[in-house]
């Protein structure tokens, strides 16, 4: 597997991570409106954009990293290099949004 941690991997493993995630709190929406207004160009699979459910499913997933232990440097330090300034500003909408408890 590469380096596309939040961008590749998030795809299939996000999926499991919406299994516990959701909290009362938890602002869907607005994750995805923070995304867009920081020009978020969306997730892609070849040629393929992914759908905003995915989107949200690679934000959770970065979540429960997060409430695991990892740090926001530690998951950014995975991606390939040409994807950490997407990777970071999905981190940061996530923590802004989905799980503000890790700020």
């Amino acid at each position: 597997m590469n380096r596309q941690l939040l961008l590749g991997s998030f795809i299939a493993a996000g999926l499991i991570g919406l299994m516990g995630a959701p909290a009362a709190s938890a602002d869907e929406a607005g994750f995805l409106n923070e995304l867009r207004a920081n020009g978020f160009p969306g997730l892609t699979v070849g040629d393929a954009q992914m759908p905003d459910g995915v989107v949200i499913a690679n934000g959770w997933m970065a979540c429960n990293r997060l409430h695991l232990g990892e740090k926001p440097e530690q998951t950014l330090a995975q991606l390939n290099p040409n994807d950490v300034d997407k990777g970071r500003t999905l981190l940061n909408a996530a923590q802004h949004n989905l799980c503000p408890d890790t700020l």
